[in-house]
């Protein structure tokens, strides 16, 4: 779909994802919630789902994140 990068996510949903930018707290909600998300995939078998969930929580923690 048009505007959608590679995880299927809005340029809105990264726009709201920039706003999370120094909320390690929000950031770290939301890792959380991937990484179930990621999980509850693999769970079902939907291994390609599980990992475009993957990426996309490596992409936030290496924007995001620093370590």
């Amino acid at each position: 779909a048009k505007g959608r990068g590679r995880t299927g996510q809005t340029a809105q949903g990264r726009k709201d994802l920039a706003q999370l930018d120094g909320d390690s707290k929000a950031l770290g909600k939301l890792i959380d919630e991937l990484e179930e998300k990621m999980l509850e995939h693999a769970k079902n078998l939907e291994f390609e789902e599980a990992a475009s969930v993957r990426d996309e929580i490596r992409d936030v923690r290496a924007t995001y994140l620093v370590t």
